[in-house]
């Protein structure tokens, strides 16, 4: 058994059982708040790509199994060694398992929104989605290698001697953060146009992302710190266990914070209102470049098929005042297969 790490506080019941009881405790809280965000997703939004309905429930399920490991972890620790210091000091295959669970669901999670990067990187033909790609790669690789390394301690003690491992996960975890959050802030900037509508819904993602970043990556950076100052205690093992939260939640939150489709219950059928206005001009009236508001009605969705009826009403424009063309309102069916994405309007509209 090597020499204990040089720790700025000696080993309390406060700083090993005592954080790692605190520790499980904000994960359940957190693991609860993520299973609703999971209901809440599957509820909002049914028509979601495949990719993120796995995505969502892989995470939930590994979410689920590191929460029954971190208990197993912290019963055996408080309760099965109770009165027993040394069973403090080895390290249980609970705990060596969550930590590979850990690093399953944070890859997943630096993929997904890697996947988002690139997405943005191929619109606006950039470069920085092959940094982050890279990072993401990097990170997995060190993610690996550390899982690997501690299968091969036994002791906390022992931590000392794959410490670089240790020190190089966390801090790869936080460098990934705040270039991902980063990559989709400058991204999200670049798409921002004069739809006031649009923008909003695009700072609100902006600030999603920036949010969530920097929630992991101070956790990150707490866990490191704490490892490298109180290396003999659990402090940083409470905060990993919120760690791995911290980033299914964030993932979640962000999918979330999209607009809700509002959904009938008893026929599955969306109804929606939206006003445009837009310059129009051809051969169905003489009200050149008039001003007109068009009001879309879409109801009777059920399977993907929309029933979709356009009212339009003419507003004159000052030098068409005297126009006496009697075709001023219309009515137009119209079928789409997406509600809010196929709206049914010339390139030139413009939402108000």
């Amino acid at each position: 058994m090597s020499q204990p790490m040089f720790s700025l506080q000696k080993q309390t019941l406060d700083n090993t059982i005592g954080a790692a009881f605190l520790g499980i405790v904000g994960a359940s809280l957190l693991f609860g708040m993520t299973s609703v965000q999971a209901y809440y997703y599957y509820h909002a939004y049914p028509k979601d790509s495949r990719l993120h309905k796995c995505a969502v429930a892989g995470l939930w399920l590994l979410d689920a199994f590191h929460q029954g490991l971190i208990v197993h972890a912290v019963y055996m620790y408080i309760i099965s060694g109770f009165m027993n210091p040394f069973s403090l000091s080895h390290i249980i295959w609970s705990i060596k398992l969550q930590i590979v669970i850990s690093v399953v669901i944070i890859v997943i999670v630096h993929s997904l929104y890697a996947y988002r990067v690139w997405l943005l990187n191929g619109y606006h033909h950039g470069v920085i989605g092959y940094l982050v790609a890279a990072v993401v790669v990097g990170g997995f690789v060190i993610g690996i290698i550390f899982a690997i390394e501690v299968y091969r301690v036994e002791f906390f003690s022992e931590l000392d001697n794959i410490s670089w491992a240790v020190t190089s996960s966390l801090a790869t975890a936080t460098t990934i953060d705040f270039v991902i959050a980063a990559a989709m802030v400058f991204y999200l900037r670049k798409s921002k146009g004069t739809e006031s509508r649009l923008n909003s819904r695009i700072s609100k993602v902006m600030q999603y992302a920036l949010g969530s970043g920097l929630l992991t990556s101070a956790c990150s950076l707490s866990a490191l710190f704490t490892y490298i100052l109180l290396p003999n205690t659990f402090v940083f093992v409470g905060l990993e266990f919120l760690l791995t939260k911290l980033y299914v939640g964030s993932f979640l939150a962000m999918l979330n914070a999209r607009d809700r489709k509002d959904v009938n219950s008893d026929d599955g059928s969306l109804e929606g209102t939206t006003t445009f206005k837009f310059q129009h001009s051809d051969s169905y009236t003489s009200l050149s470049r008039s001003r007109y508001r068009l009001t879309v009605r879409t109801s009777n969705l059920h399977r993907g098929n929309v029933s979709t009826t356009i009212v339009g009403s003419a507003i004159q424009s000052p030098s068409s005042a005297k126009s006496k063309d009697s075709r001023t309102s219309s009515a137009y069916p119209y079928s789409a297969n997406s509600l809010w994405e196929n709206y049914p309007c010339p390139p030139v509209a413009r939402s108000s």
